[in-house]
């Protein structure tokens, strides 16, 4: 597969192995607009159980995503941190069941820590190694990932095209091999693009192509004489 992109990602280097110029991903980072991911306040960022973590450091903040890959969604738990110029930076990021049990193994005593726990898993439950493929191909892309939401009553939701996985992570769900081999069987097998077009070529082109008159043979190339 060869890969034309402004930015490397963690599988890249598995290039090295050898590169199929049939296959091309154009990793080309896009934004598009959604309603086929119905994650509400799951995804929000404002909720007490989205913004809380389980670490003792009140600066850290957890944010859901959902990550699509070559026709499956998975649910992340990013965890930010201020750095010295007040920017928000990914310090780690948990996928499924681990980012349920990462965020809510303390306080477990609170009595509405049952309800909130119960949300999320039912959340993870229905969004993590989901089948999804009509998006994909819709926007003929194998990777993107949800945007939380910022506005609740907005019936669209962001949706990125093409990201670097390298900075959620992702390799603790694909190592670097592995990826690289389901993106390209992905935009093969299913998307089916980046190899050659077929051009169609008519049929006064092919006589032409092989030396032949398109009106008169090759062998004779005068009109036939009619008997007098």
């Amino acid at each position: 597969m060869l890969i034309i992109s402004k930015f490397r990602d963690y599988y890249d280097a598995s290039v090295g192995y050898g590169i199929d110029k049939t296959i091309v991903y154009e990793r080309d980072t896009r934004i598009v607009k959604s309603k086929d991911f119905s994650i509400d306040n799951h995804l929000g960022g404002n909720n007490y159980f989205l913004r809380r973590s389980n670490l003792n450091d009140d600066s850290v903040n957890n944010e859901w995503k959902i990550i699509g890959f070559c026709g499956k969604t998975y649910v992340a738990l990013i965890q930010t941190k201020k750095d010295v110029n007040g920017q928000q930076q990914i310090i780690d990021c948990y996928y499924g069941q681990e980012a349920l049990a990462r965020v809510y193994e303390k306080d477990i005593k609170r009595y509405w820590w049952y309800d909130v726990n119960k949300e999320t898993a039912e959340f993870i439950d229905k969004w993590h190694d989901r089948e999804c493929t009509s998006f994909f191909i819709d926007n003929n892309t194998p990777v993107f990932y949800v945007q939380p939401l910022t506005n609740y009553q907005a019936k669209y939701i962001d949706v990125t095209i093409n990201p670097c996985l390298a900075e959620f992570k992702f390799f603790r769900v694909f190592d670097s091999f592995s990826a690289f081999q389901e993106i390209q069987m992905f935009i093969s097998g299913v998307l089916g693009t980046g190899s050659p077009k077929t051009l169609e070529i008519s049929n006064t082109e092919k006589i032409k192509q092989y030396g032949y008159d398109p009106k008169w043979s090759f062998r004779n190339p005068d009109p036939p004489k009619r008997k007098q």
